[in-house]
């Protein structure tokens, strides 16, 4: 067989594949659509009627689902890693366990939707509601969540390890023992949320609304930021080590035995915070209003 002969018979070859594979995901498709199946692995099912399906388990990975209804549908453990969902409605629906992971979910509701244990890292999410979810030990790691909705999230044990939350409205968000390391919070609302124990080393907090948030011995060790808002933040027992946080506002803050080694807080208001046990070892307050309303020099 000459050269040319032999490539002719490569290209064929490959033809006859690729048609092969779209006789299998079509019939894949049409089983699909009649129930026969729950699996449909990079199926097109834009636009289709899911409503009430029991999908628990099933495998939808990088399936085009946009525009797709999701009422009363069972998603448990269902693989929709790496699905086009823009703007799907899973408002309500329980996805425990779920697979997301490199999901498109811009704009997507997840209004007290059950999210517990799912995977949901890399995925975009972007502007999208997760108000009142839950999202216990769901892994939501390098998520794109500029300006999503998480306000009473309950996120307990949730991973968000480089997230992108700036802009993120998560008013009264239950993130106790979350992780929350280098993630960037710029813009962020958190007023009032819940983040005991949680951490957030290397994190980014500029012009971060924390006011009156629960970080009972958080560690915010190496976070930086400008302008951030802790006025009344309980901080007690926190790890700040190391943090900058040029021009924040620790306005009656507790931060009775918190450790503010090396930390930065240059111009920074402290006024009427609690500072009792406080470790300062090299803390840098140039400029800032002290306890006492004296400024340091």
């Amino acid at each position: 067989m000459n050269g040319r002969c032999f490539i002719v018979s490569i290209a064929l070859a490959a033809v006859m594949v690729c048609a092969a594979a779209a006789v299998a995901a079509a019939q894949d498709r049409d089983a699909f659509l009649v129930k026969k199946t729950i699996h449909c692995p990079g199926c097109d099912l834009a636009g289709t009627n899911l409503d009430r399906r029991d999908l628990t388990g099933a495998d939808l990975s990088s399936a085009n689902l946009k525009g797709a209804t999701f009422s009363r549908a069972v998603l448990r453990g269902a693989n929709l890693s790496g699905a086009s969902l823009t703007a799907a409605n899973f408002k309500r629906r329980d996805l425990t366990g779920a697979n997301l992971s490199g999901a498109n979910l811009e704009g997507a509701t997840f209004h007290r939707a059950i999210l517990r244990g799912a995977n949901l890292s890399g995925a975009n999410l972007k502007e999208a509601n997760l108000n009142v979810a839950v999202l216990t030990s769901a892994n939501l790691q390098r998520a794109n969540l500029v300006q999503a909705l998480l306000f009473q999230a309950e996120a307990g044990g949730a991973d968000f390890t480089g997230a992108n939350l700036s802009g993120a409205l998560m008013g009264s968000a239950r993130l106790i023992v979350a992780k929350l390391d280098g993630a960037d919070l710029t813009f962020a609302d958190l007023w009032e949320a819940r983040l005991t124990n949680a951490t957030l080393r290397n994190a980014t907090l500029t012009d971060t609304n924390l006011h009156a948030a629960t970080l009972l011995r958080a560690d915010m060790s190496g976070v930086t930021g400008e302008r951030t808002n802790l006025t009344q933040a309980n901080m007690r027992s926190a790890n700040l080590s190391g943090a900058v946080l040029h021009g924040a506002d620790l306005f009656q803050a507790d931060l009775v035995e918190a450790d503010l080694s090396r930390a930065d807080l240059a111009f920074s208001r402290l006024s009427a915070a609690k500072l009792f046990n406080a470790n300062q070892t090299d803390t840098k307050f140039q400029g800032a209003i002290m306890p006492d309303n004296s400024v340091h020099p």
